[in-house]
């Protein structure tokens, strides 16, 4: 197995016109010599995160918008970037919250992912249960409601079928889920 130690330079770019995104081109060099540079996409420490919400009667709050990477409509679990310092579950929440109305009677952390090879994002999951609707809680941003977002409620075997057929983007946040989905399918709460 090589070993690869990063070595400079490291060369940031801004791309996108209207929604900027950060391109970041990372060297590295192993112990034969050989140099090798990947480009990745996400600011380096960049966060974000996403919730499985469940309802009091066990129905899982998704979003359905169109997703621009399979270039198609997608399930998706609430969520999205964090701000600098802001605590992660609280940013989850937010996320949650702002997206689809709900706010959550009881949370566990699921756990952390790389958002993808080439990505520098880390993604935040947990795991709420008990959300209820919030009146006027639901606060779009402008890209969200000029793309037509809208919040569904399906099961909780419609999500991990979800999962298996790439119908969403956020699919490690069932796997990591997956035991207590299937307890509270079969069982009810396991809480």
């Amino acid at each position: 197995m090589k070993r690869f130690t990063r070595i400079e330079p490291t060369i940031q770019l801004t791309v996108g016109l209207q929604y900027k995104k950060t391109a970041v081109i990372k060297h590295f060099q192993t112990e034969d010599g050989l140099l090798h540079e990947f480009t990745t996409i996400g600011a380096e420490g960049e966060r974000a995160g996403a919730v499985i919400a469940l309802t009091p009667s066990n129905e899982v709050i998704i979003t359905y918008q169109f997703r621009a990477g399979p270039e198609r409509w997608t399930f998706d679990l609430p969520g999205g970037g964090f701000d600098e310092g802001e605590d992660t579950q609280e940013a989850a929440l937010r996320e949650l919250r702002e997206e689809t109305g709900y706010v959550p009677g009881h949370v566990e952390y699921l756990g952390e992912s790389a958002g993808g090879a080439y990505t520098n994002t880390v993604w935040h999951y947990y795991f709420a249960t008990d959300c209820k609707l919030v009146r006027d809680a639901r606060e779009l941003d402008k890209e969200e409601a000029e793309q037509g977002a809208e919040v569904r409620l399906i099961s909780i075997s419609k999500l991990i079928a979800n999962a298996k057929r790439s119908e969403m983007t956020d699919p490690r946040a069932v796997l990591m889920a997956y035991d207590k989905l299937k307890e509270i399918e079969t069982h009810g709460k396991s809480y």
